[in-house]
């Protein structure tokens, strides 16, 4: 009798030994995502919601601008600049870099944008790699934008190809660990695009020059940023200059991306 306890008790510590592995494997399983890195980032909100006023003033730059003092141009009031990071035919701007020194030296908040001039996703998403590799190892307070209003573009029968680039684009710079955004005219949003696709999942900074003033007020519910003039006049800038007002606070909502993205990079295959 007294060995047939003692076996039993073994037994029983054996069972209790594969039970307590069984939970810390379940518990591993549980705890570790069920999709992939980009599939967990695709999910990721970057569709922000405009508060209704302006909460910023900016402007956009390229080289044809020249020589930018980008301290008189916060002197001005301006709060944040996006710079042309290059086009798909003339590649990387030759002052992109100079500029982004430059104005976060001057404190103020900065974005890039691409100017394409390519008709398929499969090019756009070329693009987007291409884009990825002129901005590595720098940090943005405002999105990177895919700047979309060639010519090309501006056609009925392309409407379901540019939707495709957009979505494109802007999932693999997400992808790539940056917030994302589209510009365009308003002209090409209200007729090239097909909206429902992509109006919840994409910020876009739209552009339209009504009297170059911002006091219209339609655009301050409907998009995160509105350029309203290209003949602007900015104290450190030679030349004319874009105008911007923002209608989302970036910093805050880039911040916050950056914070979401981190907690998945465990997962990221390298």
């Amino acid at each position: 009798m007294k060995s047939f306890i003692i076996k039993n008790k073994k037994l029983i510590m054996y069972i209790a030994i594969v039970l307590a592995f069984a939970m810390i494997f379940t518990t591993a399983e549980l705890s570790a995502p069920s999709k992939t890195y980009d599939e967990i980032v695709d999910n990721i909100k970057t569709c922000s919601v405009p508060e209704g006023e302006v909460i910023a003033h900016g402007i956009d730059v390229s080289r044809y601008q020249g020589e930018i003092d980008f301290a008189k141009v916060k002197a001005a009031g301006y709060d944040f600049v996006i710079i042309r990071v290059g086009t798909s035919q003339g590649g990387k701007d030759r002052n992109f870099d100079t500029y982004y020194s430059d104005a976060q030296s001057a404190e103020l908040n900065i974005g890039c944008y691409y100017y394409t001039y390519s008709t398929t996703a499969q090019e756009a998403k070329k693009e987007a790699e291409e884009v990825l590799g002129y901005i590595e190892g720098k940090s943005f307070t405002y999105p990177v934008f895919f700047d979309f209003e060639h010519g090309e573009h501006q056609s009925y029968h392309r409407t379901e190809e540019n939707t495709a680039m957009i979505n494109t684009f802007c999932k693999h710079i997400k992808r790539g660990g940056y917030y994302p955004g589209v510009y365009t005219s308003s002209s090409i949003y209200n007729s090239y695009i097909n909206i429902s696709e992509v109006e919840n999942k994409w910020d876009f900074w739209v552009a339209s020059y009504r009297d170059y003033t911002y006091s219209y007020d339609g655009f301050s519910k409907s998009f995160s940023m509105w350029q309203y003039s290209n003949i602007g006049r900015v104290d450190g800038i030679n030349a004319d200059v874009d105008l911007n007002v923002s209608y989302v606070d970036y910093p805050k909502i880039i911040e916050q991306f950056n914070k979401t993205l981190i907690k998945y990079t465990k997962y990221k295959v390298k």
